[in-house]
């Protein structure tokens, strides 16, 4: 049996429906947050990141802390022990990336890389590095 996309839309409508109602009915009354941090890396609010050689922008922050968006223009070299998991996206520029006691790579702009707590890494930015991440760990996210 054939399901049209109106029956489809009918579905997905009720489930919506449904959702609302449940979290109506736990929350409270209160309304959730559907605002959406977005825009171009030159609309961010940069603050200055000396640690390494650039400077960083928070997109956002979970509530909790424990999760975070944030891009990054870096330079020069750095190292960095992870005290949470990080998933990254190079948005100009390269990286060359030795991550000790494991293998070295170089990601360029378009790579992406997962980097798991407790690695630690020696970087070497090009110039004109950049990147944007999300950063997760089981405590509130700190690289300071």
């Amino acid at each position: 049996m054939r399901t049209s996309v109106r029956h489809i839309i009918a579905g997905v409508a009720i489930a919506a429906v449904s959702s609302l109602a449940t979290w109506a009915a736990t929350s409270k009354g209160a309304l959730p947050d559907l605002s959406v941090p977005h825009g171009a890396p030159s609309d961010f609010k940069w603050s200055p990141l000396p640690e390494f050689g650039g400077e960083e922008a928070i997109i956002y922050r979970s509530p909790d802390g424990r999760r975070v968006a944030a891009a990054f223009r870096e330079s020069g070299l750095a190292s960095f022990t992870y005290p949470f998991d990080e998933f990254l996206v190079v948005t100009s520029g390269s990286v060359r990336m030795a991550v000790r006691g494991g293998e070295t790579f170089t990601l360029r702009t378009g790579d992406v890389a997962y980097l798991r707590k407790g690695l630690t890494v020696d970087m070497e930015f090009s110039e004109g590095f950049s990147d944007v991440t999300c950063l997760m760990g089981d405590e509130p996210v700190s690289w300071r």
